[in-house]
């Protein structure tokens, strides 16, 4: 059996770290480590992560604050596995995921596997047996620079695979390298699409999932942050897609694809930070590829969007939310 590094960055998660510890101690796959990373928290989470320091394949490691990117490669560095999950607090693993998708990978070393996931936003919802149907962006390929492409867009539907659906081989992550050192609500769409493209293709593993916790008003999540420098860093993590794409060969779907992640980011941006929307809307209508305006809200909103055009709607939407 191969050891599995699982590598779980940790800031004030005290309300529901115990909750994702157990998932992975839990776990059918017997041959594993857990790496706690204590990324300068100032709440109860090492209190709590301490109830499992004295378990043999448990480490906790503390650090100044520096970001979750930060905490997962102090997380590599001391991680002992050929292969690599990463988890994140809060969120829950199927027990049997880590078995069995190292079982689809069959000791292949450079390819890396991938399962369905599930956004949960109360405990009671990790109870429902009612899945979304991923079908169209999750599968098993052999062309990595493919399955991207369509992930972000290129054939139409822009969509994101959440960080723990995924287990890696060590050796994938030293060939593409670790995590980008920046705060930055896209990290892990960096990070994976340089580790996709040096992979020879994704394993889709079904029956297995990956429960994603979005709890409802929570602020401490780099995800939803709208700091200026982390959504400086999100729009450079675009232009690094770009790139990393055409890097690995010519396609005649990549501005497609890129071109849908500008002006995703910057309608989402809007009107907050009017300055960043602009330059990737320029960025985005430079590549000369027309691209879906995401769907801002219910029916009304969606008329509106249609008659006035996206930034009025986005900016009546703000100032009726702040009244």
């Amino acid at each position: 059996m191969n050891l599995v590094s699982v590598i779980l960055p940790v800031y004030n998660s005290e309300a529901y770290l115990e909750r994702t510890i157990n998932s992975v101690l839990s776990q059918t796959y017997s041959k594993l480590e857990l790496i706690i990373i204590n990324d300068g928290s100032t709440d109860q989470s090492v209190e709590v992560a301490n109830k499992f320091a004295s378990f043999p394949n448990v480490r906790l490691i503390t650090q100044i604050n520096a970001g979750a990117a930060i905490a997962r490669n102090t997380g590599l560095k001391s991680a002992k596995g050929n292969y690599i999950q990463f988890i994140d607090a809060g969120d829950v693993i199927s027990k049997d995921k880590i078995e069995k998708q190292v079982a689809s990978l069959h000791g292949d070393f450079d390819k890396l596997a991938v399962c369905n996931y599930k956004i949960f936003k109360k405990e009671s919802e990790l109870q429902a047996s009612n899945f979304p149907d991923q079908s169209s962006f999750i599968f098993s390929s052999n062309n990595p620079q493919e399955f991207l492409i369509n992930l972000w867009g290129g054939n139409g539907e822009r969509n994101f695979i959440q960080t723990n659906c995924w287990l890696v081989p060590k050796k994938l992550i030293d060939k593409a390298s670790v995590w980008r050192e920046y705060r930055c609500p896209d990290d892990d769409g960096e990070f994976f699409a340089r580790v996709i493209l040096a992979s020879n293709g994704i394993v889709y593993t079904p029956g297995v999932y990956n429960y994603y916790h979005a709890p409802i008003g929570e602020t401490n999540q780099l995800s939803k942050s709208k700091n200026h420098k982390y959504l400086m860093n999100t729009l450079l993590t675009i232009d690094l897609k770009y790139h990393y794409l055409l890097k690995k060969g010519f396609h005649p779907k990549i501005k497609k694809a890129i071109s849908s992640q500008y002006l995703m980011f910057a309608v989402d941006v809007y009107p907050a930070q009017p300055v960043l929307s602009k330059i990737a809307y320029r960025r985005y209508k430079r590549l000369n590829e027309k691209a879906k305006i995401p769907v801002l809200g219910g029916s009304l909103v969606e008329l509106c969007k249609y008659l006035l055009g996206w930034r009025i709607t986005k900016s009546i939407k703000g100032l009726l939310g702040k009244s």
